[in-house]
């Protein structure tokens, strides 16, 4: 079942994000651990500052909340990591996990919370019509 995480989460949340890391092909960040970033991040976000739904020993969609370059008291959301364990893909967790932040933006975005949110598409993303989801496409990003 797919709920919002809490700090008492983190210990999975962390062993995840660190096998997301690993299937990512980031080799710039495979050695990079700083647990005390780590928990001030997911302190915030659990504070409001953001939301990760969790599916526990399957997978995750974490985001957080940002000021727009723009204003600082615009604010858009901005999903950090979609990840779902090996053994689980090509079973409905990552949908479900996509379909709950989509809510939860909408929700956001009714609220006058935020004004856009956003969904990255790593190289080794599934490859979805993320248009069809109500995203259109801005920008790519490029790593050296």
């Amino acid at each position: 079942m797919i709920r919002q995480a809490t700090k008492y989460d983190k210990k999975e949340i962390i062993e995840m994000m660190k096998q997301f890391r690993a299937e990512a092909d980031f080799p710039e960040l495979l050695k990079v651990d700083n647990e005390e970033y780590w928990n001030t991040m997911l302190d915030g976000i659990f504070a409001g500052q953001g939301v990760i739904f969790l599916e526990e020993g399957k997978g995750l969609l974490m985001a957080i909340v940002l000021p727009t370059i723009w204003c600082n008291k615009t604010f858009a959301l901005h999903e950090l990591a979609w990840y779902v364990r090996p053994e689980q893909r090509n079973t409905t967790i990552g949908f479900r996990l996509f379909a709950s932040y989509i809510a939860y933006g909408r929700q956001l975005k009714e609220q006058g919370r935020i004004k856009y949110f956003t969904m990255t598409k790593l190289d080794v993303s599934p490859n979805l019509k993320y248009e069809k989801y109500g995203f259109r496409k801005k920008d790519e990003n490029w790593i050296q």
